[in-house]
This record gives C-alpha cells, structure tokens and sequence, in this order.
C-alpha cells in the first residue's frame, strides 16, 4: 500500500487552539487539549529541565519534583478543560490536580491525551503509479 505523502502533515492549527481527546485511560473523561509540540511548552520544558539540572548539580532529579513542573506546565499550556468528572473544570482545579505528585495519575492522561492530538489520519492512495513499483532484481 502507499501513503499519501501530505496526509502525514500535522494540524498546527489544531495543536496550537486545542480539542477534545479522550482520555484512555479514564472511561468517559475527555481533555480539551493543545499538543506537546506547541512552541511554548517545549521552551518552558526545556528551560524547567535546565532549571532543575542546576538545582540538582548532575544528581538525579527525584521523580515527584519533576511530576509536579511538568503538571505546572501542562496547567499553563497544555490542558484548557475537561469533561466526565463530577466536578466542572476551573483553572484552580486544574492547577490543584497538576500540581501535586498525588495527581501523577491526572498528569499522565493529560500528557497522552496532549500526545495523541497530534496523530494525524495516514490515507492511502490506492493508484500509486511509478512510485509503489518494487525495482526489479535484474535491472
């Protein structure tokens, strides 16, 4: 089968605005969500991994500290609002849910929500002309 080559371009709109993903690993529960390549969270990513590398002097950064900055993080790029839960989504929430290492679970279904936005739909091309010819073993 061939790909259509243009169907693997990412949505930049998309990622940038945001939309609803379902969460997973969370039945019924769905994130408004940007993406994970939005321009703005890989600088604030970055300079959060070179803050704490500092801090830490070379030493392994305890897994909960890093939770917690990255949920920091999601709370201010990445998560815009949810659904399915029995309390309606506010900003104060969020942050309350993102920013404790007791919502490690929460981050992580924003994280693979935020991931999956920028999946795209591979189409297929069914008349592929020259370019799904395998060359031959004897030219």
């Amino acid at each position: 089968m061939t790909i259509k080559l243009s169907s693997l371009k990412a949505d930049l709109a998309r990622e940038e605005k945001g939309d609803w993903m379902p969460a997973l690993d969370i039945p019924g529960v769905e994130f408004n969500v940007s993406s994970l390549h939005l321009p703005a969270y890989q600088t604030a990513l970055a300079l959060m991994e070179q803050r704490l590398a500092r801090s830490y002097k070379g030493a392994p950064v305890p897994t909960t500290i890093r939770t917690v900055e990255v949920g920091k993080l999601l709370h201010k790029h990445i998560l815009h609002d949810w659904r399915g839960f029995d309390e309606p989504y506010s900003p104060e929430l969020a942050r309350e849910m993102l920013c404790e290492p007791e919502g490690r679970n929460f981050i992580a279904a924003v994280q693979n929500c935020a991931a999956m936005i920028s999946l795209t739909d591979v189409e297929f091309v069914e008349d592929a002309g020259k370019n799904s010819e395998r060359p031959s073993a004897t030219s």
